[in-house]
């Protein structure tokens, strides 16, 4: 692919991700872009390692028209906006109509800011451990797919409702994340099936493709084969509440564990006081057996943990994880998703051998995966997450993102 007339700019959060994007990009497109992470605070990067990358505070609002007139100058004609959250909706409704504003999906920042989508992410015991209450009847009213549907429609003005009902579907529904996800031009989802939610939401953003990582890089300095015949079980991704951790303890309470491991990965997302409940949960229910991953660990480490696990479970109703379900199902270990997960649709329609977490058994979960559903589910990763896949996944966005330029600026 010829090069881009424009440098790539590129807006991220401090997170684990941002290393391997770099990489990514630099190595299908390199010296094409710039990367900007926003950090308000004069402290270290968490999690950020890269050289390359450059500070951006956004605090005043004088941050802002400053970092755009930077983009000015410099001619740039995209941005790619990774996560869509409050600093990046803002930049959005601030940056000239020329540029092309591509939102990479994370998760949160789509399920988080609408309610359309985040009301059903808890199982029945998470929803009691998080003191949920039913929304009343105002507020469901209000937030479901027909009023939406008749909000869409006065929006623009395709149909006519009073003053006070129109002003009620506005306040309800033309946030700013609406008015920023309105402007983006390219949508990115982790897996394409959630494609559906931004149809959904009306927005015209075109489908593009990326990925956070490649099985290569997931796999760095993982020199086991395979898990067949590994007994031990990983259960979700972060401490986040929609992994509904609480949930599949209830399941597996009654399952003879012997000497097997149960690794439950907690050291982000969630809060203080819902994490104790997991892990006072976990050890009063499985005891030894229970092992909280507390601390942020290096890759080998975790993939020594992870080479241990013949079984994996991600109970997650919304998409979540997917680096996770990757590594593990490259690795050979049994999959476990919820039945209302897009990601458990996704990779069945692909032809991996997933199971249901609500027909989840002991014996499922002692029998390992087969040598020939391995191989299946390898030959589908492969063609997904290769590195030459992921490369191709860029360079077609870039064809894009050309296009689109091109177009706006005729």
């Amino acid at each position: 692919m010829n090069k881009m007339s424009t440098k790539i700019i590129h807006i991220f959060n401090d997170d684990k991700f941002v290393d391997a994007a770099i990489s990514i990009m630099e190595y299908s497109h390199p010296n094409e872009s710039e990367y900007y992470v926003i950090k308000n605070d004069e402290n270290d990067f968490n999690y950020v390692k890269s050289g390359i990358v450059k500070r951006l505070k956004l605090t005043l609002d004088k941050d802002y028209s400053d970092f755009i007139q930077e983009l000015k100058n410099k001619k740039s004609q995209v941005v790619f906006l990774h996560a869509l959250d409050f600093y990046k909706q803002k930049m959005v409704l601030l940056l000239p109509e020329k540029i092309v504003k591509v939102w990479l999906i994370w998760g949160y920042d789509l399920y988080g800011n609408w309610q359309l989508f985040n009301d059903k992410l808890y199982e029945k015991k998470t929803i009691q451990a998080l003191n949920l209450k039913k929304p009343s009847l105002k507020i469901q009213l209000i937030n479901n797919s027909f009023s939406f549907w008749l909000f869409d429609k006065t929006n623009k003005k395709a149909i006519w409702l009073p003053n006070k009902i129109s002003n009620i579907l506005k306040s309800n529904f033309y946030n700013i994340f609406y008015k920023a996800a309105e402007k983006i031009d390219i949508v990115i989802p982790v897996i394409k099936d959630e494609y559906v939610f931004i149809k959904k939401l009306k927005l015209q953003a075109k489908l593009g493709t990326f990925s956070y990582g490649t099985l290569e890089d997931l796999l760095k300095g993982n020199d086991i084969d395979n898990v067949l015949n590994k007994s031990n079980i990983l259960l979700g991704n972060s401490a986040d509440p929609s992994n509904n951790h609480l949930d599949v303890f209830d399941k597996l309470r009654n399952f003879n564990f012997k000497d097997r491991k149960l690794f439950v990965p907690l050291s982000y997302g969630g809060t203080a006081e819902y994490k104790e409940k997991v892990i006072d949960s976990g050890k009063e229910i499985f005891g030894d057996s229970f092992v909280p991953l507390l601390d942020f660990m290096s890759l080998d480490k975790y993939n020594e943990i992870l080479s241990s696990c013949g079984f994996a479970i991600f109970n997650h109703v919304r998409q979540q994880g997917v680096g996770n379900i990757v590594s593990m199902g490259h690795l050979g270990a049994k999959l476990f998703l919820n039945s209302k997960s897009p990601v458990l649709k996704y990779f069945s329609n692909l032809g991996m051998k997933i199971f249901d977490i609500d027909t989840m058994n002991e014996f499922q979960l002692s029998e390992n995966i087969t040598n020939q559903e391995l191989d299946i589910n390898r030959m589908v990763l492969n063609n997904e997450y290769s590195k030459k896949a992921v490369n191709d996944k860029v360079l077609n966005l870039l064809k894009i993102v050309n296009e689109l330029i091109i177009n706006k600026n005729k």
